[in-house]
């Protein structure tokens, strides 16, 4: 279906519309913590390939969020990670 735009970025955007009336730090944040409580992880994985991509119909502060969020996880993972020793 040529011009439909894939549900993540419609949702997310609609998301990130919402939020534009915060500080764009608090936005990211609250907007990157909707996104690991409430999204699926289908449409979390989804969204990441849009904004690693550049999609152009991405908000962004939608790929800011993103960002927050993958790099939150990232944090994590090492933070749990076992050390092996």
């Amino acid at each position: 279906m040529s011009g439909t735009v894939p549900p993540e970025i419609r949702l997310g955007n609609d998301i990130a519309r919402a939020m534009h009336h915060l500080p764009p730090d608090q936005a990211a944040t609250t907007l990157a913590t909707h996104l690991k409580k409430f999204w699926e992880p289908r449409m979390r994985r989804a969204l990441v390939e849009r904004v690693r991509t550049d999609d152009p119909r991405v908000d962004p502060l939608l790929a800011r969020a993103t960002m927050t969020y993958l790099a939150d996880q990232v944090d994590h993972a090492e933070v749990a990670e076992p050390s092996g020793g």
